[in-house]
C-alpha cells in the first residue's frame, strides 16, 4: 500500500472492497493488510483503517455501507439519536427496501414500501430519517417500538421545541402515513396538556 493509498483509506470511514479496488488495492492485498493488522475488518466486506478519525456515528456508517445506498438509519435508533428514547437500542435499526434480505443480530432491518427519499438527512457516510419522520415511523412501528414510546417521543420533541405537531402532520401526509398519526392523535394531544 502506497502512502497515497493509505491516506485515501484513512478518509474512507468505513470502506468496502470495491472502494479499496478503486484506489488500486486488490482483494489479495487487502486480505494481506488485514492479516498484518494494518487494516481492520469490521465485518464481512467492510473495513477500517486503524488510524481513521472515527466519529460517534460509526455504527450508522457501517450499517449504511452494509445495506447499500438506499438504506436509512431509522426506527428506535433514530429516536435515540434525537434523544427521544431513554433506552439505548441493542441493535441498529435500518430502513431498507422490501426486497432487501439479511440476517444479523447486530441490525434490525425494517423492510418498507414507504419512500426512502422523503424526510431523510445525509450524514457523514450515512443517511438518517429526520426527527419528524422518526416520530411518524414510531407510530407506524408501534407494535415493535411500543405505543407509549412513540407517544413519549412525540411529546418530548414538541415540548423541547425540536419540532411541531404541524411539521409531524405534514411529514405523515407526505409519506402517506397520516392514518397512523390520526389513530393516536387524542393520545398525543392529551399528553401535551
Amino acid at each position: 500500500m502506497t502512502p497515497k493509498q493509505e491516506a485515501k483509506l484513512k478518509k474512507l470511514i468505513p470502506f468496502t472492497l470495491a472502494q479499496a479496488e478503486e484506489i488500486g488495492i486488490t482483494q489479495q492485498e487487502l486480505s494481506r493488510l488485514v492479516k498484518e493488522e494494518k487494516i481492520q475488518r469490521i465485518e464481512r466486506g467492510i473495513y477500517l483503517h486503524p488510524d481513521a478519525n472515527i466519529s460517534r456515528d460509526i455504527d450508522y456508517q457501517i450499517a449504511c455501507k452494509k445495506f447499500g445506498p438506499e438504506s436509512v438509519v431509522g426506527g428506535f435508533t433514530a429516536l435515540f439519536h434525537y434523544n427521544l428514547a431513554e433506552q439505548v437500542p441493542t441493535q441498529t435499526w435500518v430502513l431498507v427496501p422490501p426486497d432487501k434480505r439479511a440476517t444479523s443480530t447486530k441490525y434490525r432491518l425494517i423492510r418498507t414500501k414507504t419512500p426512502l427519499d422523503i424526510g431523510i438527512i445525509e450524514g457523514d457516510g450515512y443517511r438518517i430519517v429526520t426527527i419528524e419522520r422518526a416520530i411518524v415511523e414510531a407510530f407506524k412501528l408501534a407494535s415493535k417500538i411500543g405505543e407509549r414510546t412513540a407517544i413519549h417521543a412525540c411529546r418530548v420533541a414538541i415540548q423541547q421545541r425540536q419540532t411541531t405537531i404541524k411539521k409531524i402532520g405534514m411529514m405523515a401526509k407526505e409519506l402517506g402515513l397520516d392514518s397512523y398519526l390520526t389513530k393516536h392523535f387524542e393520545a398525543i394531544i392529551g399528553s401535551l396538556q
